[in-house]
């Protein structure tokens, strides 16, 4: 009998050693899995988690009192209890299979599971003007018709472009029109593997090669995975191929269509778009709305005229309005002339020079609340 305890007490330490080996090894990989912000650790495997610390637990504590006991010898005639002894020899043998068990529930093909991007959220306090209604329905028209996968929207720099589309990619999700919807910045200088890494992060997809021409197989054939995707090309200043970011689109796959910005027309042209869509300035009443609208009441009579020209000079492009309206909000009236003054300098000089005054003016009252600072 006393070979058998034995026997299972040794056997009980190996298959905790064991148990212990594998609780390491899974709580190594959760631990990977909640670095990665993508990813969540399956409800069974924290479950496990918990279970196997009890079991690990209870069965050292049977290790720990069957050591204590084995150390114990007969002396002068006086010897452990053995009635004890035998009561922790059971518990032992009904430990054994509860840690064996508890070891192969360990056998998990996976610790974690993939988490749904939310998408692209809506904008947040996106005004629809009634021009941007019209653009807006162009643009989910040319979504719902099948015959199209390729639809742009021009317009000059700072019209709205970029938050118009972010809007239609939060109506397109909600509405189901598409399961998924991506979303790339180009710029006037793009890099395909920058691109190509912006649409595999919205996709969860990552690439082990560097190969520009192998990432973009690899990420065709991801795309294909999608049954209904939109992806959306945003800030485009010169013609790239699609095949060689690794966009597949018409007969390569008609579950994707791909909504493209671009400052010109002619860019979107040369890309092959089937339908585009003009974002033209905002009209000079909606101008006025937006821009009253922040900066509230005035309740100096005196300083409407000058807000009526300064809200006039941010021609319509809402990249200034909201800025310039931001800053300008509670401002005295010096402020407000010298605000009007500095937009005056850039009268014909272009669009880009203008934004970039009205950009100067609000970073410059953001930056300090108690002057305003005109020496650019």
């Amino acid at each position: 009998m006393y070979s058998t305890t034995v026997t299972t007490y040794t056997t009980l330490k190996k298959k905790k050693e064991k148990l212990t080996d594998k609780k390491q090894r899974v709580e190594h990989a959760v631990e990977e899995v909640k670095r990665n912000p993508v990813e969540e650790v399956e409800a069974d495997v924290q479950r496990w988690l918990t279970k196997v610390n009890n079991v690990i637990e209870d069965a050292g504590k049977i290790l720990l009192r069957h050591e204590d006991k084995a150390k114990k010898r007969c002396f002068m005639g006086l010897c452990p209890n053995l009635i004890r002894r035998h009561q922790i020899s059971r518990k032992a043998s009904k430990a054994l299979p509860i840690v064996v068990g508890a070891r192969e529930e360990g056998n998990f093909e996976k610790v974690s599971y993939r988490i749904t991007p939310q998408g692209i959220g809506a904008v947040k306090g996106f005004e629809l003007f009634e021009s941007r209604t019209l653009a807006a329905d162009e643009i989910m028209n040319a979504l719902k018709d099948v015959d199209v996968n390729l639809i742009g929207v021009y317009g000059m720099g700072g019209v709205g472009k970029t938050t118009l589309v972010k809007q239609i990619a939060a109506q397109v999700k909600e509405y189901g029109i598409f399961k998924l919807v991506v979303m790339a910045t180009v710029t006037h200088n793009p890099d395909l593997k920058t691109v190509q890494q912006q649409i595999a992060d919205w996709l969860d997809y990552k690439f082990d090669v560097e190969s520009v021409e192998v990432r973009a197989a690899r990420l065709s054939e991801r795309i294909k995975r999608e049954e209904k995707i939109l992806i959306i090309l945003d800030d485009i200043w010169a013609a790239i191929k699609l095949e060689e970011v690794g966009i597949p689109y018409g007969p390569d796959h008609k579950g994707s269509k791909i909504l493209m910005t671009s400052r010109n027309q002619s860019v979107l042209l040369e890309m092959g778009v089937q339908r585009y869509v003009l974002l033209e300035v905002l009209q000079h009443q909606e101008a006025w709305n937006l821009f009253e609208k922040i900066v509230g009441d005035l309740k100096d009579s005196n300083l409407r005229p000058i807000a009526i020209e300064v809200a006039e000079r941010c021609a319509g492009l809402p990249i200034l309005i909201v800025p310039v309206a931001t800053g300008l909000k509670n401002k005295q009236m010096f402020e407000w002339n010298d605000a009007l003054e500095e937009l005056k300098k850039f009268d014909g000089k272009g669009d880009e020079a203008r934004v970039y005054s009205a950009l100067e003016l609000s970073y410059n009252f953001l930056r300090d609340e108690e002057r305003f600072c005109s020496d650019f």
